[in-house]
């Protein structure tokens, strides 16, 4: 006989996360996650001036602010044909980078490893039934780290303050390029803060998900989705349409396919939002607040691509973008485990990148372009953030925001159910697993905090 088992809030994420399963003898044979965050940000920026959706999309995220800044910034130069200066393109990748390696760090120490090793903090109960296999000294170490990576997202920090005049919530990116130059005392700087960032990754960072590979080399084969991958564009190179990552998309068994935005769609099915017509709808809505909706669970608006559901994240963006680490794991790279290893294999690709960017970086070239916002049009922009791609969707009426819609990872990795009842890749990677102990669903709590 099947039994309901409910997680609410799941802790640790940007968001708290509701999960409510259905078990039987133990297996999950049913799956919904979703959040009781209520996120209708967008209903702000309506009749505000273009320019200020790259402040206040910010706010959208506590830890991948950088990533809405960018998105949105480039759907409004997007609308307007704007190419930027080099320096200001170097700039935005220096940054973009930066999130994403403090967002990774953030997701290993301070969101998964508590699952895997005893902090021994405050009062013993949340340790019982937890699976520890580590041996102590290994644990030890690990705990340790968990404050050291702290002080390193702290660094972090101090870096894109260097570049963008403050962290969170940047200045400095702007419409048509950048605002501040960076000059050689500058550039000293983030390359010697980079050196101890990067000491961190190599030697203990490294050295932490190897130990925890080897005590939990079953986690390579649980919590895996069904493949079906996605990224956007990003880190643009100097020539036309060259990428770190090329905006790619695995929907089955016919390869990698180039990124084609117009196929991105959204689905309410499953949330507690709906659209003007049925079923799926495009990213421009309008989309209405339904919180008594028939079927809705969840207010994330799930984002589907030709109709598919896909998983995003440093597993997409190292799978498609050929990472041979992560590419030789086949199935395995989007596993609980492989979600992990993913995110350092990006980790370090990142931090030799920053040093590249640096290097190429001139004081004395331009940072801006002379453009002018157009007075009606629309536009999409995209961005990769550490959790996964983040996609806006703008139209401009008079001068001003018509519309404003835009989609994180969760619209990806936590799509409720949608109109085909087709399942979102979290909730497709719980199905099949095995719960020992439902007052402790430790199991759970992996497969959920590894997206």
């Amino acid at each position: 006989m099947a039994e309901l088992l409910v997680i609410h809030p799941l802790n640790r994420g940007i968001r708290p996360i509701r999960l409510e399963l259905e078990t039987d003898v133990g297996k999950v044979i049913s799956a919904k996650t979703g959040t009781t965050y209520y996120w209708d940000f967008e209903k702000t920026l309506k009749g505000k001036d273009p320019l200020d959706a790259v402040q206040l999309t910010q706010r959208c995220s506590g830890i991948d602010f950088i990533s809405h800044a960018v998105a949105a910034v480039r759907a409004l130069e997007g609308i307007a044909g704007v190419s930027v200066p080099p320096n200001a393109r170097l700039v935005r990748n220096i940054l973009l980078a930066l999130d994403m390696i403090y967002g990774n760090l953030a997701h290993f120490y301070q969101n998964a490893v508590p699952d895997y090793v005893p902090l021994r903090s405050g009062a013993a109960e949340h340790l019982r039934d937890r699976d520890y296999r580590l041996l102590s000294a290994a644990a030890d170490r690990i705990a340790v780290n968990v404050w050291k990576a702290l002080e390193i997202r702290s660094l972090i920090h101090t870096m894109t303050g260097i570049v963008a005049g403050k962290a969170p919530h940047i200045c400095n990116v702007v419409f048509g390029g950048i605002t501040r130059n960076l000059n050689i005392a500058d550039l000293l700087k983030l390359r010697s803060i980079l050196g101890e960032v990067g000491r961190f990754i190599n030697n203990n960072y490294t050295v932490d998900l190897g130990d925890l590979e080897k005590a939990y080399p079953d986690w390579y084969n649980m919590g895996k989705g069904e493949g079906r991958l996605l990224t956007v564009s990003e880190f643009p190179g100097n020539g036309l349409g060259e990428y770190m990552i090329s905006g790619s998309v695995r929907t089955g068994i016919s390869g990698n396919q180039l990124l084609d935005t117009d196929l991105i769609t959204v689905d309410c099915a499953g949330s507690w939002f709906e659209t003007a017509g049925s079923g799926s709808s495009s990213l421009a809505g309008p989309f209405r607040v339904s919180p008594d909706k028939q079927g809705g669970y969840s207010w994330v608006k799930g984002a589907l691509y030709d109709k598919k559901t896909c998983e995003v994240g440093a597993p997409a963006r190292m799978l498609l973008s050929g990472n041979p680490v992560i590419t030789s794991m086949g199935a395995s790279a989007f596993s609980v485990m492989g979600r992990f290893k993913a995110r350092l294999e990006e980790t370090k690709a990142l931090v030799t990148k920053i040093s590249a960017w640096i290097d190429e970086y001139e004081p004395d070239g331009p940072l801006t372009v002379e453009a002018e916002m157009p007075e009606a049009g629309q536009g999409v922009g995209a961005a990769e953030a550490s959790q996964g791609s983040v996609i806006h969707y703008v139209s401009l009426s008079d001068g001003k925001i018509e519309a404003y819609n835009a989609m994180d990872s969760f619209s990806w990795n936590l799509c409720p159910r949608t109109a085909d009842n087709s399942m979102g890749p979290l909730e497709q990677a719980l199905i099949g697993l095995t719960v020992v102990n439902p007052e402790n669903p430790i199991e759970v709590f992996r497969v959920a905090r590894s997206f």
